[in-house]
């Protein structure tokens, strides 16, 4: 399974305008040109599925399809345990293939929901002891072996910064595409890497300037040269 992050990023590390606002407020406000996008959507065609996480599809309400040319088939993916996400949000509106990372506490009716729509359910955690990765949470490794045992070999992550910093310290991200934004926001605002972790080394793959924007590309450093913890959601 190959994990990547994709993520715009302003010069001082945050990735929205200030919390609770959706992302892409930011493309409207500095008037992000078209070959800025059409890259981040070149990006994700590259991976399988497009993962985020519950309180991105809560507060941006994507479809996550934006990417496809006519007869490309989406995948897209999120977690939601407690069944947090609203029943009518564009990402159970049946025009792509779509999962939900599950585990043995989210709500029987949740999971019930999921199946009526059409939506996979995977389950990922266990009840554990108390204090354990699998006590009512989703590991995050058991959720990609579970995306790979229904035939997705990639997913490219697009935040929010909770997930991202789940994934990076559990020592499954791979690579990091990063398009750095000409601006300097709130530092109040959610940060790429939400939340404390130890230090990961990245190697620069790839630079390209379009216009004022700048696109990285990392790759992380193999396992043995970054601490990894376990990844729970």
């Amino acid at each position: 399974m190959r994990v990547a992050l994709l993520t715009a990023v302003s010069v001082n590390g945050v990735i929205t305008g200030e919390r609770g606002r959706n992302a892409h407020d930011l493309e409207g406000f500095l008037g992000t040109p078209r070959e800025v996008l059409e890259h981040k959507a070149a990006i994700r065609r590259r991976y399988t599925a497009v993962l985020v996480g519950t309180e991105t599809v809560r507060i941006d309400n994507p479809t996550l399809t934006s990417h496809a040319p006519p007869g490309y088939s989406c995948v897209r993916a999120t977690l939601d345990r407690t069944g947090r996400l609203p029943r009518d949000c564009r990402f159970f509106d049946g025009t792509a293939r779509t999962l939900v990372g599950v585990c043995e506490e989210t709500p029987r009716d949740y999971v019930e929901f999921l199946a009526e729509r059409g939506v996979e359910a995977v389950f990922s955690g266990s009840a554990g002891s108390a204090g354990s990765a699998g006590s009512g949470r989703i590991d995050l490794a058991v959720f990609l072996e579970g995306l790979a045992a229904r035939g997705i070999d990639s997913v490219v992550c697009e935040g929010g910064g909770v997930l991202n910093r789940a994934l990076l310290t559990a020592g499954l991200v791979e690579r990091i595409h990063l398009v750095l934004l000409p601006a300097v926001l709130d530092a109040g605002a959610p940060n790429l890497f939400e939340g404390p972790g130890d230090p990961v080394k990245l190697r620069l793959e790839g630079m390209e300037r379009v216009g004022e924007y700048v696109w990285l590309e990392y790759a992380v450093a193999p396992l043995m040269e970054t601490a990894r913890s376990p990844g729970g959601w």
